[in-house]
């Protein structure tokens, strides 16, 4: 079995780490169940799927047309 960290976020969502794969993943590529060796808690942040979005730093540089683009 694969062994997993489980990480825990302040939002309450969790994700599961991959630390190691096992020999059977390694030949077949197929994921087995995963064996939870660790629990990580990051009270402290959320995860990416509640993390606000923001810009990436270059958005300034991007010349965008005023116009709305129309669906074909």
């Amino acid at each position: 079995m694969c062994d997993y960290t489980q990480v825990e976020y302040c939002c309450q969502h969790f994700r599961f780490v991959v630390q190691r794969w096992c020999s059977v993943y390694e030949r077949t590529n197929k994921v087995c169940a995963p064996n939870v060796t660790h629990l990580e808690i990051r009270h402290d942040e959320l995860c990416s799927d509640c993390r606000p979005r923001s810009p990436p730093p270059w958005e300034h540089m991007i010349r965008r047309s005023k116009r709305p683009t129309p669906y074909i």
